[in-house]
């Protein structure tokens, strides 16, 4: 009776071990089911023509002959002999002045908004709205905002007995114009990335700081700044590669005599206006390669913080 009991009862417990590993494994493939759809579409549309953009920028391939002609490195020569790519980092290099001024407001919206007031988490719902907002639709909203005639900016100028002013139709004024959108657009991410570090500067630092007697700004300076570092290099890191990238904006809010050009709408010119798919190739290596630097210094910072 005991050897037989003995066989009816082991399968029993060998049971539960089986199905307990077969959920841990289940469990572990659930993070990989819903970061599947993003790296496939990022294969698809990043990684994929960014290695085949490679071997087409040794070539003077047109896009609209099916022939490439190896030409070695002429079109990475050449670039630096064009005149309009030269220009057209210049004027790139205009746009970094939104990076330390999205992280300032991100920040000032964060401090607002750190309160447990009731109600507050509508207004970050509001704040945030931007960032989710389509930047073709919201460049389209402000080129109405900005027209020089009936436009809304120039309106409220009007209103308060100022003179309007050309915003986007006047080359001097058309960059800031771009900054101006890309503040808007780009805050409210800033904000919540913030928002999060703030909330996680300890209580006790701060009162023991109220009790000592700092003020606001000492408060401030001594012990939340310093515990935000980690959010200032992220978004510092980011925003800079987002100079780098920027193209919607400068292509629907395109002021005049090339003043919103940059280098993204020059290599888009070159591949799909003028069909020289090898050297547009080759302006998108080169700029690969700097964001590729720049992604490795972020990994730097971010491993120095966390250790």
């Amino acid at each position: 009776m005991s050897s037989t009991s003995n066989i009816d009862i082991m399968p029993i417990e060998n049971k539960k071990p089986n199905k307990t590993k077969k959920k841990i494994n289940t469990m572990k493939l659930v993070p990989y089911i819903f970061i599947g759809p993003a790296v496939i579409y990022l294969a698809i549309v990043t990684i994929i023509p960014a290695i085949m953009a490679l071997p087409i920028s040794f070539t003077d391939w047109s896009a609209l002959t099916p022939t490439k002609h190896f030409i070695g490195v002429e079109n990475y020569i050449r670039l630096f002999s064009d005149e309009q790519f030269m220009q057209s980092i210049i004027v790139m290099a205009k746009f970094f002045i939104s990076v330390p001024i999205i992280m300032g407001v991100g920040l000032l919206i964060a401090l607002l908004l750190n309160n447990k007031i009731k109600g507050m988490t509508a207004f970050r719902v509001i704040y945030y709205s931007p960032v989710i907002t389509s930047t073709i639709a919201a460049a389209i909203l402000f080129d109405w905002f900005y027209q020089p005639t009936f436009g809304l900016f120039n309106s409220i100028l009007n209103s308060i007995g100022l003179s309007g002013i050309g915003w986007i139709s006047d080359a001097n004024t058309a960059v800031l114009s771009v900054i101006i959108f890309r503040v808007w657009k780009g805050a409210g991410a800033a904000m919540l990335i913030y928002l999060a570090g703030l909330q996680d500067v300890p209580e006790a630092l701060l009162e023991a700081a109220d009790i000592d007697g700092a003020s606001w700004w000492q408060k401030f300076r001594y012990i939340t700044f310093p515990m935000l570092r980690p959010a200032n290099v992220y978004l510092l890191i980011t925003q800079i590669i987002s100079v780098f990238m920027i193209f919607q904006e400068t292509y629907m809010l395109q002021g005049p005599l090339k003043s919103t050009y940059t280098v993204v709408n020059y290599i888009y010119d070159k591949g799909f206006q003028s069909s020289e798919m090898g050297y547009a190739s080759a302006m998108s290596f080169v700029l690969f390669i700097v964001i590729f630097i720049i992604t490795l210094i972020q990994h730097k910072y971010l491993k120095v913080d966390e250790g």
